[in-house]
């Protein structure tokens, strides 16, 4: 026996990208220099860690602006 968990509108806005505005994406995704400080791979993060790292850092305040 088989349960969804999401509805199929659930999953269709899981999948794909939302709408933002220019000033929106250069807001939220622009990284600080204190985001690049902590992202700094002298401290032992290899780039994947960096990448995940960065994505973390812009999606996370996007999502809360959004609200």
């Amino acid at each position: 026996m088989s349960t969804r968990m999401f509805s199929d509108d659930q999953l269709e806005r899981l999948r794909s990208f939302p709408d933002i505005g220019r000033d929106d994406l250069i807001r939220c995704f622009t990284l600080t220099p204190a985001d690049v400080v902590f992202m700094d791979p002298g401290r032992g993060r290899g780039a994947g860690d960096r990448l995940g790292l960065a994505v973390q850092l812009a999606t996370l305040p996007w999502l809360r602006a959004r609200r």
